[in-house]
């Protein structure tokens, strides 16, 4: 079964997964080992003298919050390792070199370290490099960046280089720091519907919309009342929106827009919150700024149809963008690096694979009686963080051979990116005892999605539900009396590998 995975575990390391029971700390030592596997580099000197030039730097382990002070011996251009002091350099867990050429440094980092958060010792291996501009002052050059980040690549458990987000959008537009001193923003597409109304021959009705684009970013927000049907509904809190939603893909940070609008006098108030890391993305700010403004709209009013006596105004501004010009309320300091870092998210398709590997199983049914029997099921891998996955169909596909065993035909994905369920399987159903064995192949690309990790499984679980059987159109259709049973399985004997 499985003979291509197999020729696969062949050419590849494969390594057993250890059992782990769930209840993970998201912001703990192995979260951050897969999803951040990344170093800090501090207070980077380069003393360029003619003889004996020299390096130090400090170096923090995002991970593990591991510390070293690190000093470097440079000859010539080329890398040069570097040593913690007081430890020898061949026991180190953690080489480090630099190379210095021109007025610029790159800085190679290779660390081993472990973690014990999840109630197994997992070990991690990382490397990773950046470079950095240095300015002089007399002989000292000094990193003009600090810290310095330097994304890992792991290279066990796992071999994987963990994406970040894209941040917010626009902040690392070129002039988005320096523009924070003078905010302002434009507004087009303006409408505002006034109707009168009994609330019988004719139904009171209000709303505003518009379009908020802030220049710097290059961010719209689209902002309407929260609802419009109510009879005297204040339209002094407006809710925006723009690409909110795309947390996954944003960060952890997201723009966020406070509205209002005043019927009476036609003044339209914001107040946004935006970021930028523009000029040095380890000192990433967060921008406040408030601004209002009173919109000429044009208002036109009509009779409501079939009740004269109540009016129908629609006030428009059509022509081109109205500037609003706001003033600076605050930029708040973030922490290095932080807007491009990935949202603590409970352990997905990688990491639950890896430690606590399960299937969840649901919608269980047998159709036809005997030798000519059909078992399905719908089944996912369970994770803490499903995002809009769902369940997929699997049913009973040809036999293996002479075997009791059958391949499993999958049911449409609907496209899905980032699959939680089997691409490959095949599964054998004891009708005495009703335990149900599936054997898996299915890949994880949440942490890398260009190179996903392939793992393979056994699990064997027997369905705790009294089944009960109808005939339909004179096939007997067997299924739990509790529509909505559903179930868990380990999966054992887990090998994995690069694909």
């Amino acid at each position: 079964m499985l003979t291509s995975y197999h020729l696969l575990l062949a050419a590849s390391a494969a390594v057993t997964v250890l059992a782990q029971t769930p209840g993970p700390d998201i912001s703990g030592c192995t979260s951050k080992s897969f999803t951040v596997p990344s170093w800090y580099v501090e207070g980077l000197q380069y003393f360029g003298a003619v003889t004996n030039a020299s390096a130090s730097f400090r170096l923090l382990n995002r991970a593990n919050n591991f510390t070293a002070s690190l000093g470097c011996q440079v000859q010539g251009s080329g890398w040069n390792a570097c040593t913690r002091q007081g430890k020898p350099f061949s026991n180190e867990t953690v080489q480090a070199s630099i190379q210095v050429t021109g007025e610029s440094a790159r800085v190679l980092v290779n660390q081993t370290w472990a973690c014990n958060d999840r109630g197994v010792s997992l070990s991690f291996t990382a490397v990773g490099n950046s470079s950095v501009a240095l300015s002089k002052e007399n002989s000292v050059y000094t990193a003009v960046t600090s810290p310095l980040l330097v994304k890992g690549t792991l290279l066990s458990p796992v071999a994987a280089t963990p994406i970040y987000a894209q941040g917010p959008t626009g902040h690392d537009a070129p002039g988005c720091s320096s523009a924070a001193k003078n905010p302002w923003w434009t507004i087009s597409t303006v409408t505002f519907i006034d109707q009168t109304g009994d609330g019988a021959s004719s139904v009171p009705y209000q709303n505003f919309h518009l379009l908020l684009t802030n220049p710097t970013t290059g961010y719209e927000a689209s902002c309407m009342p929260g609802t419009s049907y109510e009879q005297g509904k204040s339209l002094a809190t407006l809710v925006c929106a723009g690409g909110e939603f795309q947390s996954s893909v944003i960060g952890r940070y997201q723009i966020s827009t406070n509205a209002s609008f005043d019927t009476a006098t036609f003044r339209f108030g914001v107040s946004q919150s935006w970021f930028c890391d523009d000029v040095d993305a380890g000192k990433p700010v967060r921008v406040t700024a408030t601004g209002t403004e009173t919109l000429p709209l044009t208002c036109t009013s009509e009779a409501v149809q079939g009740s004269p006596k109540d009016t129908r105004t629609i006030c428009i501004y059509d022509s081109t963008g109205i500037t609003l010009n706001g003033q600076l309320v605050s930029e708040e300091p973030l922490p290095p690096y932080s807007i491009e870092d990935p949202v603590p998210r409970a352990d997905g398709c990688t990491i639950s694979s890896l430690l606590h590997p399960q299937w969840s199983f649901s919608a269980f049914q047998i159709a036809g009686s005997g030798a000519t029997s059909a078992i399905s099921f719908d089944l996912i891998l369970a994770t803490g963080s499903r995002g809009f996955q769902y369940p997929i169909e699997v049913y009973q596909g040809e036999r293996v051979g002479d075997s009791s065993w059958f391949k499993c035909v999958i049911g449409p994905d609907g496209g899905i990116d980032l699959p939680l369920w089997p691409y490959e399987c095949s599964f054998k159903y004891e009708a005495a005892t009703k335990e149900l064995t599936l054997n898996a192949a299915w890949a994880c690309k949440d942490l890398d999605p260009d190179h996903p990790i392939i793992f393979n499984g056994v699990s064997s679980s027997t369905v705790k539900a009294q089944l009960v059987c109808e005939t339909v159109d004179g096939v007997s259709q067997c299924a739990p009396d509790d529509p909505f049973f559903s179930w868990t399985a380990a999966i054992s004997n887990v090998k994995f590998g690069a694909k």
